[in-house]
Formats: C-alpha cells, sequence, structure tokens
C-alpha cells in the first residue's frame, strides 16, 4: 500500500508499505525524524488505494512508523473473507481513530459474512431461511408475494450490515480485541543479506547481519545472496563474495555520528555512487562537502543563502512570501551541489553558503582550465604526444 508520509510543510515522501527495517530508518531521515520518537502524519494515498473508502483516504492521520509498517504488514496478509471483513468495518466505523484502525486487522471472523450482492439477494436468503420472526409462520403462498429487496433492505437497517465485494457483511457483532499491540526496536545493524550455502538447498537459508564481530564463515562468504538489505540505498551488492569488505564498511559506518551517516548518504546519491569500494573513500572525504539537513528544497535553500550573505539590518520580512527557487538552483549548480533526499549537500570541496563573487567564479574557470590542460594528451594516428 502506498502512504504519503509528512514532516511538516515542504517535507513529504510517498513510500510503499510495508518495508524492511532499514527502509523505515532511511525514511525517517529523508523525513528529518529522529528514530528516538517516530512519529509521522500521514494519508493513504487515494489511487493507490482502492479498497479503503474514499473518505478514509482524505483523513490526516499521526503514528508511529513502526506501528504503521505493522499495519501494513497485517493487511498484506488477510485473505479475501478478511480483507472483506475488514473493509465493512472501515466504513460503519469511518472516524476511527488509527490505533482503532490496526487493531481492525484482528478479530475478523466475529462479522458475519453472506454471499449476497444487494438486498433483492439478501431478501431471498432472508426468506428461504426464515431468518426474521414476521415470516417464520407464513405459509409458502404468503413468502412468494413477499418483495425481495424490500425485505432485504429491512434485514440491511435492522442488522446495520453493509455490502462489499459482492458480499453481505453483518458488523454489529464484531468487538475490538482486548489486545496491547507491543513494537520492539530492530537491532543496531547496516546490512542484512540472506545468504544459502547452494541453490538446491534454499531452506538453510540464513540472514546475517552486518557489522558482524564474529569471524564470518567461508559458508557465508561462499553461499548465495538470496536477498540484501541496506542502510545506504545507492549501495548495490553483485557479489557475496564481497560480504568480508562489507563488513569492513559497516564497522566504519558504526565510528560515525547519524548526522554524519545521513550526510554521507546525501555524498553518495550527490556522487552516484554505488560500490563499496567507492563508499569507503567516500567517508575519507566527508569533510570536503558541507551539508544543511534544514533545507527541503531550493527555494528553502535561496532564502538561507541570502539570509546568510545579506545586510544584518535588512528586512528579511521581504523574503517570507518570495518563491526562489531559481535562485537557489542556479546559486547550488554555482557550488556544485544539489538538493539531496537528505538535504542540501555543496559539491566537493565547496561552501553552501560562501558568496559568489566574480573572481571567485573566474577562480573555478581557471581551475578548470588547469584540470583539462593536465588530462588531456593530444595524440596522432593513435600515438600520444
Amino acid at each position: 500500500m502506498k502512504i504519503n508520509l509528512k514532516n511538516g510543510e515542504f517535507l513529504s515522501v510517498i513510500k510503499e508499505f510495508p518495508m524492511n527495517i532499514l527502509e523505515i530508518q532511511d525514511t525517517l531521515d529523508r523525513l528529518k525524524i529522529s528514530d528516538d520518537k517516530p512519529i509521522v502524519r500521514f494519508e493513504i494515498s487515494e489511487h493507490d488505494n482502492m479498497e479503503f473508502p474514499f473518505a478514509l483516504c482524505l483523513r490526516d492521520f499521526s503514528a508511529d512508523i513502526y506501528r504503521l509498517n505493522l499495519f501494513a504488514e497485517r493487511l498484506e496478509k488477510l485473505d479475501f473473507s478478511e480483507m472483506t471483513a475488514f473493509r465493512s468495518l472501515l466504513k460503519t466505523n469511518p472516524e476511527s481513530s488509527f490505533e482503532d484502525i490496526l487493531k481492525m486487522t484482528y478479530g475478523l471472523d466475529s462479522v458475519i459474512i453472506y454471499p449476497c450482492s444487494d438486498c433483492r439477494e439478501l431478501g431471498e436468503m432472508v426468506i428461504e431461511n426464515e431468518m426474521m420472526p414476521e415470516i417464520e409462520s407464513c405459509s409458502d403462498e404468503i413468502l412468494e408475494l413477499l418483495d425481495r429487496e424490500k425485505v432485504g433492505r429491512l434485514m440491511q437497517e435492522r442488522e446495520d450490515g453493509v455490502f462489499i465485494n459482492e458480499r453481505y457483511c453483518v458488523t454489529s457483532g464484531y468487538e475490538p480485541p482486548d489486545i496491547h499491540i507491543e513494537i520492539g526496536r530492530p537491532e543496531n545493524c547496516f546490512f542484512r543479506l540472506l545468504i544459502v550455502p547452494e541453490e538446491e538447498k534454499i531452506e538453510q537459508a540464513q540472514w546475517i547481519s552486518l557489522p558482524c564481530e564474529k569471524e564470518i564463515t567461508s559458508d557465508f562468504c561462499n553461499g548465495i545472496c538470496l536477498d540484501f538489505q541496506s542502510a545506504l540505498p545507492n549501495l548495490m551488492l553483485d557479489d557475496a563474495h564481497k560480504i568480508g569488505t562489507l563488513n569492513e564498511l559497516a564497522g566504519q559506518i558504526l565510528q560515525l555520528s547519524h548526522d554524519d551517516f545521513v550526510k554521507l548518504k546525501a555524498v553518495m546519491e550527490l556522487e552516484n555512487i554505488h560500490e563499496i569500494g567507492e563508499t569507503l573513500d567516500c567517508i575519507n572525504h566527508l569533510t570536503d562537502y558541507e551539508f544543511d539537513r534544514n533545507i527541503p528544497n531550493q527555494s528553502e535553500f535561496g532564502k538561507a543563502y541570502l539570509t546568510k550573505n545579506l545586510p544584518a539590518d535588512f528586512d528579511y520580512v521581504i523574503l517570507e512570501n518570495v518563491d526562489l527557487f531559481d535562485f537557489g538552483q542556479e546559486v547550488l549548480a554555482h557550488k556544485q551541489g544539489e538538493i539531496t533526499s537528505y538535504g542540501a549537500l555543496s559539491g566537493r570541496g565547496q561552501e553552501l553558503y560562501s558568496v559568489l563573487t566574480v573572481q571567485s567564479e573566474q577562480q573555478l574557470d581557471e581551475d578548470f582550465e588547469e584540470d583539462y590542460e593536465e588530462d588531456f594528451e593530444p595524440e596522432i594516428g593513435g600515438i600520444s604526444l
């Protein structure tokens, strides 16, 4: 199911749920929400979740993202009858809180379901099975004269039933289960691999989490990787034999502060880094970049840039309703930076908020020309000069 997650006016991401733990933590980083208090505002996407009532998709909810993920996991496991019962509860309880909706995924067998698509079919079933006291003593001749649709509508009104998925659901007997849902916090790891020793031995597959202090056995190093979960969305693992190097990378990440870890992800996005070796090198050069997590878009960067460079007595009220997207984008381009999924990031060796002057622009051009001349080697007839 697709969920639109929000944090403030400018920050929002659409995510497919359920997610694995590392994907959840990365989503919190993109939303700039601490994992200590992972409360997110969200909307259920109307166009991608047609099984939900329209009114429910228009509402704003707030919940622990791990509980939201559990909700998506629960929905995935519902069979047809359970999903029908769940939808009927949503329809009859449109103002339910998220916690109540989560609990509705339990105890669904208490919702009675009949194979009827409309009031006429329901009335037919009621008459045939004498499900109403008024018709128990009626003769067959009288029963034949009864209006099936009216009988069905009367039954529906009495039971507060609803029609969903070509089924008639009686929700009045449903009682929310008396349960306390406890969500544990995940282990501290950056990579998870599902390793199997041989293709023919899928049942022996095991998860391994990195960093791992124990010696990684040859069974893992020489095995086949069936699944790879990474705290670094850009990182790719093309060979399970690199698990030792991957563990070394996990160990280095463990030494980073959380802010530097998020910065690493931003740099990998900017520089389009996918390999383990490149990532290790990137960690050694994090200080060459300037990063501002509090900037969600180019317009806000433009305002922040002017705020830091205009005179102290400047009337900043003027900037409140000004769209500085193009200006912010242009400044970032001159600094070889961009707005990443995690915030504003400068190019390598650049400063985000330093003043751009004619001299500094000329110096950039001269540096580029020097680098070009060093790398350029003219060739004649395939022979380098």
